[in-house]
């Protein structure tokens, strides 16, 4: 599945900002004077939500001088680009779904992210995500989402939902944390450009949730999935007050 690769692929993204020491928070991109001209918005429900757990094989790099650089732009572009070798994607999740059954993340995270939107002023309508009417959408190199197709008519815009939580380590060595991952972009229906770029990276280096190993994780299931569901539900909060910070 294209967007699990892309799941995976924020574990090496998460790992490279560790080693640089990049710890600030995403700031949503807002084009200010579109935004303004959208009233109606079209959410796009993502559907059963996925868990992930995944180990970036990072090779070990000696901190020091021009070491570290060297090594850090050697591997750069493999180590965004992996998806983590010889793991199963869906093993966790086919996990969480056998022990746990459908926890409604995704339900409960779209109706917060309606809530915030309405609460903006918008008139929301909600459509699956198999809608045959909808933009295409596909990913850059970058991971920045794209919409395209024909001209959206049944609103002024709509917003796609990616984002997804996940327990990842960085390395052989390191445990496994809490990872929340993935975009909220607003797109206009009728040009597609993204109006409103919400990117989503929230992570702890000490961790209450912290594991050594898979097993682990599996031992303590529904308190590990239970914090994978408090931290990615503290996104929309932040929606919310991005929107604020928009004028809206």
């Amino acid at each position: 599945m294209k967007f699990v690769s892309k799941i995976l692929s924020t574990a090496a993204i998460a790992a490279l900002a560790a080693v640089a020491g990049c710890a600030s928070a995403p700031h949503a991109e807002v084009d200010a004077g579109k935004l303004r001209a959208i009233h109606t918005v079209t959410v796009i429900y993502p559907g059963k939500t996925v868990y992930t757990a995944s180990r970036v094989q990072m090779p070990l790099m000696l901190v020091g001088g021009n070491v570290l650089s060297a090594a850090m732009t050697g591997v750069a572009t493999r180590l965004v680009n992996s998806t983590v070798p010889r793991q199963d994607p869906h093993a966790f999740d086919d996990l969480v779904t056998a022990k746990i059954g459908d926890t409604q993340l995704n339900r409960r995270f779209t109706d917060g992210i309606e809530a915030a939107l309405r609460s903006h002023g918008y008139v929301v309508r909600e459509v699956d995500h198999l809608e045959r009417t909808l933009p295409t959408f596909s990913y850059d190199e970058h991971l920045d989402w794209h919409a395209g197709g024909p001209e959206y008519r049944d609103s002024d815009a709509v917003l796609l939902i990616r984002v997804a939580p996940s327990y990842d380590s960085s390395g052989p060595m390191s445990a496994y944390t809490r990872l929340i991952g993935g975009q909220i972009v607003m797109f206009t229906g009728d040009t597609h450009e993204a109006v409103f770029r919400q990117r989503v990276h929230w992570m702890k280096t000490i961790d209450p949730y912290t594991y050594h190993f898979v097993e682990n994780i599996e031992a303590d299931l529904p308190r590990a999935i239970s914090g994978l569901d408090e931290s990615m539900m503290t996104q929309v909060g932040l929606f919310d007050e991005s929107l604020g910070d928009a004028g809206r």
